[in-house]
């Protein structure tokens, strides 16, 4: 099977796919031990899927560690490929991932040689939530070690272990001091997916804005996510903030239905993705309709309905941080030939491509190891992408720029007053939970 023949419908997908055959080229030798015979599967699997492929060395040393063998193969520019032994190595998880919160260091208000750790969302139902944490709280220390600019790289990494310990603090009465707070202990465990955290309405001389805050590009949300826009459309907003601050990705499909309503011209047959691959794979160009048909949800996988709830903007506002990733910087990239968008916020994570995993799938399975590497770089319909430094917003905002941090979604929220006083002039509006 040939690269170009696969379409990717969800960038962090869990497609199997066949293993690769031995190309010509390889085929004079074949180790003979049991490592080696593990290594030359790796290498043939990137050969044929990797994006970088013509990259690899021609000669890589088959005696490595599996997984030092992998890394050898791997672009300078490739950030976001990994393997996985099934057991205890595997990708790296963030803080979102591991207890379901999201955080962002800033400067400590009062020792510059100091940062804070401000959380910025917190998943319901996740371990962070059941320990109290909520959005706007503070904390100085990560396991007992004060964060600096020093050590922000450790801090981050000690926040993607199996377990922390977070030191809060809050402003004392007359906001002249941080003191301390709990110590709050938080532990790895499944976190629950939710992708709409808000649907309302702002309103102001008679001019009617819509704000959704999507943080998933989850397949089962799709449901709940059609009514939002519907609910929308229905209360004759004709104007739109897109909230995606905190959304990593995940399903293209989910991504591409939301596009669909939110197109200034939506056409099912028009072009909305473009995969390049390596010379396996070629390119790929889906339209709306054929992105949206891999959908597992039937939600929204009816054409008329999408066209029927389209909220036929002129302009789309997004909101976006360092956080925003994958599937939904592919919504607010992809978007762009078809109505003005207009980015809110900090820089995407930058995050390009697609990728799938790939494994043994011989009967019995000779090699246990997945890789997951960038298959396909993703553009428009236009062929533009190359936005692997992030999408870079219009309108530079720093959500943290203002302490403590209101209620997400409202006016105080400082990337939704850019927004606000974009659209009214003022962040003096009527606002309407939906």
């Amino acid at each position: 099977m040939t690269v170009s023949k696969i379409i990717v419908y969800i960038l962090i997908s869990f497609a199997l796919l066949p293993g690769p055959a031995c190309t010509k080229k390889d085929a004079g030798w074949q180790p003979t031990d049991s490592l080696g015979k593990i290594n030359k599967w790796v290498y043939d699997s990137m050969q044929l899927y990797y994006y970088w492929s013509a990259d690899m060395p021609a000669h890589p040393d088959y005696s490595l560690p599996t997984e030092q063998f992998f890394k050898q193969l791997l672009s300078p520019k490739d950030r976001f490929s990994w393997i996985s032994n099934r057991t205890n190595i595997g990708s790296t998880k963030t803080s979102a991932e591991m207890y379901g919160f999201h955080y962002t260091f800033t400067a400590h208000p009062f020792d510059s040689q100091k940062l804070i750790g401000v959380i910025t969302h917190v998943i319901p139902g996740s371990a962070a939530n059941n320990r109290g944490l909520k959005r706007g709280m503070l904390f100085t220390a990560v396991n007992d070690k004060a964060i600096t600019p020093g050590n922000k790289q450790t801090t981050k990494a000690a926040l993607q272990a199996s377990s922390a310990i977070l030191q809060l603090a809050a402003f004392n009465t007359d906001r002249s001091a941080l003191v301390d707070a709990a110590r709050v202990g938080v532990q790895s465990s499944i976190v629950p997916q939710k992708s709409v955290y808000a649907t309302s309405l702002f309103e102001a001389g008679g001019k009617k804005t819509g704000y959704l805050a999507y943080y998933l590009c989850a397949e089962k949300d799709d449901g709940v996510m059609l009514q939002s826009i519907q609910k929308l459309q229905q209360k004759g907003v004709s104007e739109m903030i897109l909230d995606l601050r905190y959304n990593p990705g995940g399903s293209v499909a989910s991504a591409t239905k939301l596009a669909a309503m939110l197109a200034g011209n939506f056409n099912a047959s028009a072009k909305f993705i473009t995969y390049r691959g390596n010379r396996h794979g070629g390119t790929v160009v889906q339209t709306f309709q054929q992105a949206i048909a891999f959908s597992g949800n039937a939600s929204g996988k009816n054409m008329s309905d999408l066209q029927a709830s389209n909220l036929h903007l002129s302009r789309l506002f997004i909101l976006t941080s360092a956080e925003t990733a994958s599937a939904a910087e592919l919504l607010v990239h992809n978007l762009a030939p078809y109505t003005d968008v207009v980015r809110i916020g900090e820089t995407t994570l930058g995050k390009d491509e697609a990728s799938f995993p790939v494994e043994d799938l011989r009967n019995p399975r000779q090699v246990a190891w997945v890789l997951m590497p960038t298959v396909y770089k993703i553009a428009d319909a236009n062929g533009k992408g190359d936005y692997s430094n992030g999408l870079v917003p219009h309108y530079p905002v720093t959500e943290t720029g203002k302490l403590p941090l209101p209620p997400v979604g409202r006016p105080g929220d400082l990337p939704v007053d850019k927004a606000l006083e974009l659209i009214y002039g003022t962040t003096s509006v009527n606002v309407v939970a939906l």
